[in-house]
């Protein structure tokens, strides 16, 4: 995969093992400015996630490659939020379903157990239980 022009679908599509050696390598910073559109997801939603938002706002001043870590917690919120859009019909729909307090989980929105594996093991199991129709 190009460093430049990193590609969010392209990227999710590869197979398994692709994905798991480009995170390895560290993701081009461009995969932030992919999946922070700015017009569904902004930087502010990855903060917590991916980073704090200092190393976030440096790595994007210095075009840097993210670290394995960083490079993995992005990947794993751009594999929920393809599956979120995948449920709900709708990338805008989806995000404001993750930002959104959730009966399921007490109350506490997705985005905010995606912090953790295995909180985002949680959304991505109610995720996969909606859209096989399994709502209880």
């Amino acid at each position: 995969m190009a460093t430049s022009a990193f590609s969010v679908d392209r990227f999710l599509a590869a197979p398994p093992l692709t994905r798991v050696r480009e995170v390895q390598k560290g993701l081009p910073v461009s995969a932030l400015r992919a999946v922070a559109d700015g017009k569904v997801v902004t930087i502010a939603d990855l903060v917590g996630i991916v980073g704090t938002r200092r190393t976030l706002d440096r790595r994007l001043a210095d075009d840097a490659r993210l670290s394995l870590d960083e490079s993995d917690r992005l990947a794993r919120f751009a594999e929920v939020l393809a599956l979120a859009t995948q449920v709900f019909g709708d990338r805008a729909y989806a995000m404001e379903w993750l930002r959104a307090p959730q009966f399921d989980f007490d109350g506490t929105p997705p985005i905010e157990l995606m912090r953790s594996y295995s909180g985002s093991e949680l959304v991505i199991n109610l995720l996969q239980r909606f859209r096989h129709g399994m709502l209880a």
